[in-house]
């Protein structure tokens, strides 16, 4: 259960580096990257909270 909680910060805060890399204008393939992973924990940690 510990894992996915800090999954979920992980994923939130890989998800303002996304949203931060998009206001700098770094290359899109990046911004994309930074925000697959980011949803890809924060979907994880979810489900594993859910599955308790």
């Amino acid at each position: 259960m510990i894992y996915a909680f800090i999954s979920l910060i992980v994923g939130g805060i890989l998800l303002g580096g996304a949203w931060s890399f998009h206001q700098q204008g770094k290359p899109w393939w990046a911004r994309i990257l930074l925000a697959l992973v980011g949803l890809v924990a924060v979907v994880l940690a979810l489900w594993r909270i859910q599955q308790g």
